[in-house]
């Protein structure tokens, strides 16, 4: 009777409620199976609690690495400037034996590149600019003149250190300026006053040359109009002589220092 009723109530509970012995495997519930990823597709991934987390993580860090690669990008484009610039004015000799050269004129043409340092004031400024110079020369020689030009053309590399003004649009600068002088030529004539030709009737050419170098100080001031578009004045200094001494056979020139003195114009387009 034990045995009967106890097998009973077993079998009832049997059916009210699952049996599951401690040797069978369980049964997958349903948080289980919400975590569980086969990595067919990604809506088994989002479902997955564990790779969920992985790919925001990737996300962020994805993320992380465009945005600082557009942020250097951007920082990179804001501190360097490309451009080039435009400028003409007025030119003479200075130094020793150097009276009789008056105003000759220049013009030039080349690239500029504006670097931003130290803080956002503070701009390296270096430029490549062809040139052409044109030197004018006479002097009273009380029975007869001397007259005599040189013409010059170079590359000028100045290095400008620059400090803007933020408030003002203003900017300063200041720099040694390297010279690479491609060709010249020069041209010297000797008249007696009244018309007449002195000595050789014919006239002497390159009796004098210009050197390979020049090497001195500019400095400059300008003005922002807007962010791309500058215009300045420099004022140049050569601290080497540009006459080539030992080509010279000139006598006039024999002693002489030429020193280039310059003052211009310029305009400056960034980009």
């Amino acid at each position: 009777m034990v045995l009967a009723l106890t097998t009973s109530a077993f079998a009832q509970s049997s059916d009210d409620d699952e049996w599951v012995s401690v040797d069978s495997p369980r049964p997958a519930t349903s948080e289980n199976n919400s975590s569980s990823y086969d990595g067919t597709n990604d809506s088994e991934f989002a479902n997955d609690e564990e790779y969920a987390s992985a790919y925001a993580r990737y996300k962020t860090q994805t993320t992380s690495r465009s945005e600082i690669s557009k942020q250097r990008s951007e920082g990179f484009s804001q501190s360097v400037f490309l451009g080039a610039r435009l400028q003409g004015g007025f030119n003479t000799f200075l130094g020793s034996n150097s009276d009789g050269w008056g105003a000759g004129w220049n013009v030039g043409a080349g690239l500029i590149i504006k670097i931003s340092m130290f803080t956002k004031n503070f701009s390296l400024v270096p430029e490549l600019t062809f040139n052409y110079r044109h030197y004018g020369y006479e002097k009273d020689m009380e029975i007869y003149t001397n007259k005599a030009h040189m013409n010059v053309m170079l590359f000028e590399i100045p290095l400008m250190l620059r400090y803007t003004f933020d408030q003002y649009d203003f900017f300063v600068a200041a720099g040694p300026s390297l010279g690479l002088v491609l060709t010249g030529d020069a041209e010297f004539s000797s008249e007696a006053k009244g018309g007449v030709v002195s000595g050789n009737t014919d006239k002497s050419t390159n009796t004098f040359r210009p050197a390979n170098m020049e090497l001195g100080l500019a400095i400059e001031g300008g003005y922002m109009f807007t962010r791309n578009f500058h215009m300045s004045i420099r004022v140049f200094q050569s601290f080497t002589n540009l006459l080539n001494q030992g080509l010279t056979v000139e006598e006039s020139f024999m002693k002489s220092t030429l020193l280039t003195f310059y003052t211009n114009v310029g305009i400056s387009f960034l980009f």
